[in-house]
């Protein structure tokens, strides 16, 4: 099946589109990123201002429509996936929107209101990473922010041989480092989203071609090479500094604020 992607044969830094099509393979592809978790395209904005193409997850139908409309002018490089991830692809399931915190939506109703919105329900259609996979191919960069399903994520990439250079969850407990330790994921570091107001991209860039870009509390800011190089620790390292940061925050939030993501990656994908 061709794809609607142009193929680009140059490395992330020095990205150059070339007419042809996309064919997926095992290997990551260097120019290729998933935003599990597109909401509004925020996040794929930067990564597509930056040169890469995009695959996008969202099932929310308004809020998918919402990101391919803004995105247009990237139809070249950027699909829209209007479905949820689940354990099994091709089937329907019941996902719950929150209309009044619209980046809440879940497959647990649970965890879509959390006790403080009213959520509705929405029959959606379902994938799984193996199915991204097999369809769009194997990214360089994986951002995964799924409001719960961020378990089935890191579990789905566990049971399957293919691997991402480098890989972002919003962290839920120390289960999530375990699990991307035995993915073969080596050192990472923790990113507090709450801090990523303050952050710019450097320069030069070290993914893709600079974009200027000023993120907030609905983005996920920096990736890869382009997150601080002495952050980087050894995994059981990363483990223990969640655990005293998810501590602290339970003795004082205003000591410990916001939410974490962990990003991860082999050592020798920093060389």
């Amino acid at each position: 099946m061709k794809l609607p992607f142009l193929r680009k044969s140059a490395p992330p830094n020095n990205l150059v589109v070339e007419t042809g099509w996309l064919t997926p393979g095992p290997e990551a592809d260097p120019n290729l990123i998933f935003d599990l978790g597109l909401h509004k395209g925020y996040d794929s904005a930067f990564y597509l201002s930056k040169g890469f193409r995009v695959v996008g997850l969202e099932a929310v139908p308004s809020l998918c429509t919402l990101a391919r409309t803004r995105l247009a002018r990237y139809r070249n490089r950027f699909v829209a996936v209007n479905k949820a991830l689940h354990e099994e692809a091709g089937r329907t399931a019941t996902f719950y929107s929150v209309p009044d915190k619209d980046d809440w939506g879940s497959l647990q109703e649970g965890n879509a209101g959390k006790g403080i919105y009213a959520s509705v329900a929405l029959e959606v259609d379902t994938t799984n990473l193996a199915e991204l996979f097999d369809t769009y191919g194997v990214p360089r960069y994986v951002k995964c922010d799924l409001e719960g399903a961020d378990i089935l994520f890191r579990d789905q990439l566990l049971k399957d041989g293919r691997r991402p250079t480098f890989v972002s969850v919003e962290a839920n407990d120390e289960s999530d480092i375990d699990v991307l330790a035995e993915c073969g994921y080596e050192v990472g570091q923790i990113v507090n989203q709450a801090m990523n107001i303050s952050v710019r991209p450097p320069i030069p860039a070290r993914e893709g071609q600079y974009a200027d870009a000023k993120f907030n509390g609905e983005t996920s800011g920096l990736f890869g090479l382009e997150l601080p190089p002495d952050k980087w620790r050894p995994l059981g390292e990363v483990r223990q500094m969640f655990t005293d940061w998810r501590s602290l925050k339970a003795r004082d939030d205003d000591l410990a604020p916001g939410w974490v993501d962990f990003h991860v990656c082999k050592r020798e994908s920093l060389q």
